[in-house]
């Protein structure tokens, strides 16, 4: 457990994650692998400068400054699907970075792809992130797991060969070991082929769906409210397998704020590439 997270998991395979607090201890979960997410394990592991902690996350804030308020939201929504999702489903590595690969943008294609340790089977994740304004939390995130089933359900079903290619670039840098690296990227090429003759289904895959709500003056939503949602989506039955998670939290502002903390703690001792202590923090 994290100090500073609620964590509620069914047994139908929903997750809903209440951040009540942007802990101490959540932040040094994130400067430990801020580098991983970003850039992928593969480059994580070596010891340029260019994907220390420092370097890393001053690249996130030149690309995220720039973005609108929405971006921002999903921005954020995504990086801590990242970090939660695969802090507590251990058994999940990711297959894709962070990072857009080929310009100083947002990533595009999946959000982000994971395998399973033991399964080596492929997930697919589409996260969506908003406030709730008016309505009610699980109401909100109701609305952002059909907004994310429908993007992703979109992506699955299509023939776009650039999807699929983003797909295993993405693995080919993150996966360090050469083995697990050429079984993935073989499979994800079979997709690839399934796709571009036009024999691409949602059916055939597994799914994550993330919904990132920012609750505002509304109260959060419970885990058996949002299994609730979970099961109306799963028993659409329009993925193989289906998982669906909640992020919680008052306000984007709240995250964003602590990027100006000036942490005191050095770093060399929490991150695995000796990055020094910077002023600009999440």
């Amino acid at each position: 457990m994290l100090k500073g997270i609620e964590f509620e998991k069914s047994e139908t395979d929903s997750l809903c994650f209440t951040i009540e607090d942007i802990s101490d201890e959540l932040k040094q979960v994130i400067r430990m692998r801020l580098s991983e997410i970003c850039h992928g394990a593969a480059k994580a592991s070596r010891k340029s400068v260019l994907y220390s902690y420092k370097m890393t996350l001053t690249a996130f804030f030149e690309k995220f400054d720039t973005k609108s308020a929405d971006t921002q939201k999903g921005m954020i929504g995504e990086l801590l699907t990242h970090v939660l999702f695969l802090h507590f489903e251990s058994k999940f590595r990711a297959a894709s970075p962070y990072f857009n690969m080929e310009e100083d943008s947002i990533k595009k294609g999946f959000d982000l792809v994971l395998h399973h340790e033991t399964t080596r089977e492929i997930w697919f994740v589409e996260v969506k992130a908003g406030e709730c304004g008016e309505h009610t939390s699980v109401q909100k995130l109701g609305s952002l797991l059909s907004l994310a089933k429908n993007g992703l359900k979109t992506a699955l079903d299509s023939n776009r060969n650039t999807l699929w290619q983003n797909a295993v670039n993405g693995a080919s840098l993150v996966i360090q070991d050469s083995n697990l690296k050429t079984q993935i990227e073989m499979l994800l090429e079979s997709y690839n082929e399934n796709a571009v003759v036009g024999d691409s289904a949602s059916k055939d895959y597994n799914a994550v769906l993330a919904a990132v709500c920012f609750s505002g003056a509304q109260a959060f939503a419970t885990g058996a409210e949002f299994e609730g949602r979970h099961t109306t989506q799963k028993n659409m039955n329009e993925f193989r397998s289906l998982m669906s998670v909640a992020l919680q939290k008052d306000t984007l502002e709240s995250i964003i704020d602590c990027k100006h903390t000036i942490d005191t703690a050095p770093l060399r001792l929490e991150c695995r590439d000796g990055a020094q202590p910077v002023s600009r923090s999440i």
